[in-house]
């Protein structure tokens, strides 16, 4: 039997021992978007092959390098170099020949967006760049298009589905109503980054690290079973919207993991209002001049969490 051969039925009969026909069709025909190629994009790209879903349009520029080995999924020694959407599109029709899959070689710009995410029924954001994330999420909610957020980060990440109808994500994370161009000014900044000290609190990151990842020095740090754990609950929340099966985790609801538990909670009103006031120091020059004033309180916070760390050590 050719590769071309297989029926759709033989390839995901398992699936029919828990969902009805009806909705695996709906799986099958439900056009799923992925915009970027972080490891949770091309992670999930072939979690959902199997699960049966059969249209896919993918959207990324980077290519693997080394440091990719130890989470991302299409990395090998002989992919190295190799355009990431590219592998990933080899492997979707690897495993379901019979496969509809679009790829694009680099992200829309932002006037491309409603164009590209007017043609998905699901949207996944899998860009590291939270900025461009913002305006994923604000056009999909313009265009009644449901949504999926993963952020994960060492060993911590969220999830959760972003409808027509839950909040925001910016009322979500506590982040202003400004445009690209100003988000991306203050999350790019240092002291914006420094701001991010969860990343040790709640990531497990080291503090050595974390002061390379805000100098720019050094990528955001991340362990492939806590990705391939929130990646798993993406590809579940996307089959809950695909079938109408089971409820999604809707925001302000989120699954969160943590110090290696899982759990569905909501996101961090604390989070919310440090962001929030973070916007308020970064987000004007005058609030970045007053902000050398609290140098000093910074460097007091990092001296204590470090000492934490050594101590556990």
């Amino acid at each position: 039997m050719k590769k071309t051969d297989l029926a759709y039925r033989t390839l995901f009969d398992r699936n029919y021992g828990v969902l009805t026909e009806a909705e695996q069709e709906r799986i099958r025909k439900e056009r799923v978007l992925i915009l970027g190629d972080m490891g949770s994009g091309e992670t999930l790209c072939t979690l959902l092959v199997r699960c049966g879903f059969e249209d896919f349009t993918i959207a990324g520029e980077n290519r693997y390098v080394p440091s990719d080995m130890n989470r991302q999924i299409g990395c090998f020694t002989d992919t190295i170099g190799r355009s990431k959407v590219e592998v990933m599109a080899e492997t979707v029709r690897a495993v379901n020949p019979a496969a509809n899959v679009t790829v694009h070689s680099h992200l829309p710009e932002e006037g491309e967006l409603g164009e590209v995410i007017g043609r998905a029924d699901i949207v996944i954001s899998s860009v590291d760049d939270l900025a461009y994330a913002v305006l994923i999420f604000r056009t999909c909610r313009a265009l009644g298009k449901p949504a999926v957020m993963c952020m994960p980060a060492g060993s911590m990440g969220w999830v959760s589905v972003f409808t027509p109808e839950s909040v925001t994500i910016e009322q979500a994370l506590g982040i202003p109503l400004l445009d690209y161009q100003g988000l991306t000014g203050v999350m790019r900044s240092r002291e914006y980054r420094c701001a991010q000290y969860h990343y040790i609190t709640q990531g497990d990151w080291r503090v050595d690290w974390f002061f390379g990842y805000f100098s720019g020095k050094l990528p955001l740090a991340l362990i492939c079973v806590a990705e391939w754990t929130l990646v798993s609950l993406i590809a579940l929340e996307t089959m809950k919207i695909a079938t109408g099966k089971w409820p999604p985790i809707t925001a302000p609801r989120c699954w969160h993991l943590k110090h290696g538990r899982l759990k569905v909670t909501r996101f961090s009103w604390f989070m919310r209002l440090h962001r929030r006031i973070g916007w308020c120091i970064f987000g004007s020059p005058e609030g970045l001049r007053r902000h050398g004033l609290t140098h000093y309180i910074w460097k007091r916070i990092f001296a204590f969490l470090k000492s934490r760390q050594k101590i556990s050590n």
